[in-house]
């Protein structure tokens, strides 16, 4: 068991007095404070805060057991990822980083809309609810692409969802129902939008995909919109943490600073694989320039990028120093737990 003042695992959620909340907080800032990089503390260190006060101003105290105990299960997820527990450790890495959770929805939600866009008329007069939902540039990138999505959607379904079409299509087997109303339509079409994007992997931001001559880089081009953490170095320290070069495009005079360290007591080898693991569920967003209005948008993941799909034989390389010697620390620790 960890020491962290009290057993968390064994703390009474019935116990919601102010002085047993305030020492589960400082229990969570003393884990908080083991994590490996500064954005981590960061993130979870604001996250706590917000918790800790919806949690205090709660009057009821059914609501303050159900907080509190969403709580302790998030400090005990946090003790377990400082003790190396890689799934803990990956998990907190995906609400850290927008993968799951409420970061993820604020990711996605400008790539819902395309600023500036017209909406398509109601299709049943006088019922604005009846607007048919728009695929943004992004959204349709993200959608179609086996990089941000389990199960890819094909480009033509965004037109016409399969419910709509099998019942429009009279080699169907559900043609003899006939088309469906406007208001049923309205709803299978929003219903299908919704369940799509919530499965999408959202990028951290969106890459400018450089010009392939220099007649066309001094031409006017249109500009890919802010997302994410566009205007931060936040996905550079990922690469940098995961100890690897960024794909498309990489800044110039790249440097590491002190934000782009792993510190603590984990393994740095164990700490970048993690990252490297993180880097395979963070579809790369890629803007292509085009002299036309057109925007058409690239997904990708990271050469580097560790996935649970089959590696290639090009992804292999060769063992260094490092390498080795880390292997044979390993191969001596387990002939010493088994014995003679």
């Amino acid at each position: 068991m960890l020491r962290c003042g009290i057993n968390v695992a064994r703390t009474r959620t019935s116990d919601t007095s102010r002085q047993h909340i305030f020492s589960v907080y400082r229990v969570y800032l003393r884990e908080v404070r083991r994590l490996p990089h500064t954005y981590l503390r960061l993130f979870y260190q604001i996250q706590g805060s917000d918790q800790f006060r919806a949690l205090l101003q709660t009057n009821t105290s059914d609501s303050r057991s159900r907080k509190l105990r969403r709580i302790l299960k998030g400090v005990r997820r946090l003790q377990l990822a400082n003790g190396g527990d890689h799934l803990a450790f990956n998990r907190m890495l995906d609400v850290a980083y927008g993968r799951v959770g409420k970061l993820k929805y604020e990711l996605m939600e400008p790539l819902l809309s395309t600023p500036g866009a017209l909406l398509p008329p109601p299709i049943v007069l006088g019922r604005e609810k009846s607007r048919l939902p728009v695929y943004s540039s992004e959204l349709s990138a993200l959608l179609t692409s086996a990089c941000s999505r389990n199960n890819p959607r094909r480009g033509r379904d965004l037109i016409c969802p399969p419910i709509v079409a099998s019942r429009t299509n009279p080699k169907s087997e559900e043609a003899f129902l006939g088309p469906l109303r406007k208001r049923r339509e309205a709803n299978a079409r929003w219903r299908y939008f919704n369940a799509g994007w919530k499965k999408v992997l959202p990028p951290l931001q969106a890459s400018v995909e450089p010009s392939p001559s220099k007649e066309d880089s001094g031409h006017d081009v249109t500009s890919p919109r802010l997302i994410g953490f566009e205007e931060t170095n936040l996905l550079q320290q990922l690469f940098d943490l995961a100890g690897c070069s960024h794909v498309s495009p990489s800044p110039k005079g790249r440097q590491r600073n002190s934000a782009s360290r792993l510190d603590g007591k984990l393994p740095a080898r164990w700490l970048r694989r993690r990252y490297r693991e993180l880097l395979g569920r963070l579809p790369i967003l890629t803007y292509r320039r085009a002299a036309n209005e057109v925007q058409e948008y690239a997904v990708s993941l990271p050469e580097s990028a560790l996935t649970g799909r089959r590696v290639q034989a090009s992804q292999l390389h060769s063992l260094e120093e490092e390498d080795k010697v880390w292997l044979a620390d390993m191969l001596d620790n387990q002939r010493t737990s088994v014995g003679p």
